[in-house]
């Protein structure tokens, strides 16, 4: 008897300069877990396409795919790939010219001295992930860089005279460098080394008023240090560092007394935070042009009438905006129109794609008409002139499938006033980021007087650091000068220490 002949579910013909290979039949692929193999399938998966001739998956898709942040992570590799002439082999093993990082490294050294050599290295990696350098290399780039420049760009910020180090550098420098883990790293080694051998630390016995201690306390609780940390480069004891944080108990009235300017346009968003396991939120009102925080208060309860309160205070101190921007929250958007009928409203952009390409995924199986259904989608807020985002969703309303028809009319057709201007509220995403950073439990949440006295130090933080364009000129808040206040509180010996690369 003869053999049947296997039946083939991979199909090969040549197209062009191309090879071309088509499944029959539904596949999985397993490639082991390696860089190489990683890079190699960045680019595989960018090479496979619908029958129609549409690409399977964008750089986006695939970016989310491998946990990247951004789609030009494999753009890049794209890139790369096309530079090689789309030869896998020539991509994979690819040699890059790694001198040209050598006026990198040398500028890492100049903007961070306080650094070794290992950290150096571990910081450039942070920053330049997909560069494979080794330590040995990094080393030897490392002895090439111009040693005379950087010595003598880091003693001009480092020293008064060339003799004695500038405090008020070393302040800034720990201020810009909080999202550095290197040196987040150092404050945690140096607060478990305080706690497991406590020094001996004595009161600032400097003629300082106690109320500069206060803010420059608060500045450092909104950089996001600990109280430890806190307390060993002041030379103070954690208790009264904590008192100092809790000195002004009308500091959010003094914090939003001191502004007096913004552009007029604000969004508007909450945050969620856990307090012995119930949620509190943070409402919060930020410049939509700039993204300044004009107005943060703590809510048990996410209800129209807290939102009322929220817009009636936002109200009384900066009369009325001229446009709101804020998601699509029932509550939120009761509380304005009781406060601000008139005021011109957007919803978020962002929040209103993203619910209804979920419901795409949820309702429609066919990956084809999904993806078209996306695009058009994108155009609906992205094309320029305000005529041809209602062309486009005229478009859509045309391509939704019967099953979305009425979510489509009830969330777009009838909101569509609302999203003329096509706006984000990312201003207020943002700013919920850096309070999710600052309530993430360093201290313990133990009262909600302690996360909204942690969200003033970094709403007051933010004032000194960006708030110039938007506080009253004589308000005390813009009187303080920082700076100043680090030279003459901060003893030399415990700056030193800290950034001795050796105490690390």
């Amino acid at each position: 008897m003869r053999k049947k002949k296997p039946k083939v579910h991979v199909k090969f013909k040549k197209e062009d300069d191309f090879f071309c290979f088509t499944f029959t039949k539904p596949l999985t692929l397993k490639i082991k877990q390696t860089r190489a193999n990683e890079k190699l399938l960045y680019i595989l998966l960018r090479c496979l396409y619908y029958v129609t001739g549409e690409q399977l998956l964008s750089f986006e898709e695939i970016a989310i795919m491998f946990g990247l942040k951004d789609r030009r992570n494999i753009e890049n590799y794209w890139r790369e790939f096309k530079s090689n002439g789309y030869d896998f082999l020539a991509y994979l093993s690819r040699k890059v010219e790694l001198s040209k990082y050598i006026a990198i490294i040398q500028n890492i050294v100049i903007d961070n001295p306080f650094l070794n050599v290992t950290e150096c290295f571990n910081y450039f990696k942070l920053k330049f992930p997909d560069v494979a350098m080794s330590m040995t290399t990094f080393t030897k780039y490392l002895s090439q860089i111009d040693t005379h420049l950087v010595l003598k760009t880091i003693h001009k910020k480092l020293t008064k005279n060339g003799s004695e180090w500038e405090q008020s550098y070393l302040i800034s420098y720990l201020a810009e460098n909080m999202d550095n883990s290197i040196v987040k790293k150092k404050i945690k080694d140096m607060s478990n080394k305080e706690q497991e051998q406590p020094a001996k630390v004595t009161k600032s016995k400097l003629n300082l008023p106690s109320r500069n201690k206060g803010f420059l306390v608060k500045f450092m609780v909104g950089l996001g240090l600990t109280y430890y940390s806190i307390a060993f480069l002041l030379g103070l004891s954690k208790s009264y560092v904590k008192d100092l944080v809790h000195q002004e108990p009308y500091f959010d009235e003094l914090l939003l007394s001191s502004i007096d300017n913004y552009s007029g346009r604000i969004c508007v968003d909450e945050k969620y935070v856990k307090l012995n396991g119930v949620f509190q939120y943070v409402f919060s009102a930020v410049d939509e042009v700039t993204g300044f925080p004009l107005l943060v208060k703590l809510f048990p309860e996410k209800t129209a009438q807290s939102w009322q309160v929220f817009f009636s205070t936002f109200k009384k101190h900066y009369m009325k905006p001229k446009l709101i921007v804020s998601d699509g929250c029932p509550a939120l958007n009761s509380g304005r129109i009781a406060v601000f009928p008139k005021v011109r409203h957007q919803f978020c952009k962002f929040h209103k794609m993203k619910n209804l390409i979920k419901r795409f995924y949820e309702n429609e199986k066919d990956p084809i008409l999904i993806q078209k259904l996306t695009e058009k989608l994108k155009q609906v807020f992205n094309r320029e002139s305000r005529g041809g985002r209602r062309k486009a969703l005229l478009e859509l309303e045309a391509m939704i499938p019967e099953c979305l028809t009425k979510y489509f009319e009830a969330h777009f057709k009838k909101k569509w006033k609302k999203l003329t201007l096509s706006l984000t509220a990312n201003a207020a995403e943002r700013w919920n980021r850096k309070i999710k950073k600052i309530v993430s439990g360093k201290y313990g949440l133990k009262s909600p007087e302690t996360i909204t006295r942690l969200i003033n130090c970094l709403w007051f933080k933010v004032m000194i650091v960006n708030g110039k364009n938007h506080l009253c000129h004589e308000s005390t808040i813009s009187k303080i000068k920082i700076t100043e206040i680090c030279q003459e509180l901060i003893p030399k010996k415990n700056l030193e220490r800290f950034f001795d690369s050796r105490s690390a």
